[in-house]
Formats: C-alpha cells, structure tokens, sequence
C-alpha cells in the first residue's frame, strides 16, 4: 500500500481496513474500520427495520467485507475472491475517494477514465 494511503490511516488511528468488492465500478473498497462503521451506521439509521428491504439493503452494506491487517511494510494480503472480481492481474492503481481508496486493474483504470472524459466532453 502506497505511503500516501498509510498516512490516511494513521489519521484514523487503526491499521486495520475493510475490503469490499465496489458497487459500482470494477474494484476494491479499501475502507479504515472506524471510517467504514461510520458509514454503515449512517446508512442503516435511516432505515426501518421492519420494512421489507431492511435485510437487503444491511446485506449489501455489509456482506462479503473482508478486514484485512496491513503488515509492518503496509502490505496486504487480498482475498482471491476480491481479487478476481476486479481482474487484479498485473499493473494495478490505487485511488483516493475522500473516505476510502480504491485498486483498480490498470487497465480498467484507464478505460474508466477515458469513459468519464469522453462523458465530460459529450
């Protein structure tokens, strides 16, 4: 994990990460545990839970949630199942997203950014 992500999770006080495979792109979350919680949490208050959907929605917050420990050089060791729905094979990206980071395939990294430039253009 690049020096720069470190940093953000020192500031949290945990060295501890949440991984999840992302809702919306072809990634890994990469949450700090306190961060993750908080969000969860937010989520979920403003929910019924007696509603019908309660369960579906907890459930796609929080099911498949790997924690994962870095180790003292900041690395760590991906789940294959993560690993393999985001096709990390090779050059891989890391990128901030203000409360958590993401790593991407390179290759989809830049497929996804030509896509939201070709977007932007439009």
């Amino acid at each position: 994990m690049p020096a720069v992500f470190r940093a953000v999770l020192a500031r949290f006080d945990s060295n501890e990460l949440m991984a999840r495979k992302s809702s919306h792109s072809p990634c890994i979350d990469l949450w700090p545990k306190q961060a993750f919680e908080e969000e969860v949490q937010r989520r979920v208050a403003s929910l019924d839970p007696f509603a019908p959907d309660y369960e579906k929605q907890v459930r796609r917050l929080v099911a498949n949630v790997h924690p994962l420990q870095p180790d003292a050089e900041g690395r760590v060791v991906l789940p294959r199942e993560l690993i393999e729905k985001a096709g990390l094979d090779g050059e891989i990206v890391y990128s901030g997203r203000i409360k958590f980071f993401q790593i991407w395939n390179a290759a989809r990294w830049r497929e996804a950014q030509e896509a939201d430039e070709a977007e932007d253009a439009a």
